[in-house]
Order: structure tokens, then sequence, then C-alpha cells
């Protein structure tokens, strides 16, 4: 079960490593769109222009959004291993003669 654990932990590593990218980036994406739409009477910004930056915005909002599904992903991947870590060491406790000692009967 340490064989999911560590991986896990890994993919959340770098899901939040590319989550604070992602996200500084959406933020500049946002910020040059918004000036650009400001200041579009001044610099006569052509719609196609508007349209692309737009569509960049966009993408970045899908790119922060699979940052996070994949931080998610990994940690369901981790809890999976802690769950079978701690069932698998419940089990041997339970194995190891715990009711058989104390004389119960069923």
């Amino acid at each position: 079960m340490y064989c999911l654990v560590i991986p896990g932990l890994i993919i959340i590593g770098s899901a939040i490593f590319l989550f604070n990218r992602d996200y500084s980036d959406l933020v500049n994406a946002e910020n040059n769109l918004s000036r650009i739409v400001n200041n579009r009477s001044r610099n006569r910004t052509s719609q196609r222009r508007l349209d692309f930056i737009y569509h960049r915005t966009r993408v970045q909002r899908i790119n922060v959004l699979t940052s996070q599904a994949w931080g998610l992903v990994g940690g369901i991947i981790t809890a999976i291993g802690v769950n079978g870590i701690i069932t698998n060491n419940l089990a041997d406790s339970k194995g190891s003669g715990g009711d058989r000692d104390r004389g119960d009967r069923r």
C-alpha cells in the first residue's frame, strides 16, 4: 500500500506547483484582457485580437481546472493507500489471537 501513498503525494505536489503557475498565468491573462478592453478606443484594437486574448484566458481557466483535478486524483490515490495501510494493520492485530487469549465464547 505504500506504493500508492508516495505516488499520490507526488501527484499532489506537482498539481499544487502547476496550479500556482497556471493561476498566476490566468491572473496575468485576465489583467491583460481588461487592460486592452479598457484601452480599446485609444489603441484601435481589432475584434480578432480581442477574441484571441479572450480565448487565451479561457484556455488558462481550463489549465487551472485540470491542475485542481489532478490534485484531487492524487488525494484519492493517497487516501486509498492510507486506507489500505490502516486496514492491513487492523487485520494483522486482530489476526494475532486477540480474541482467543481472552477466552471469549462465541
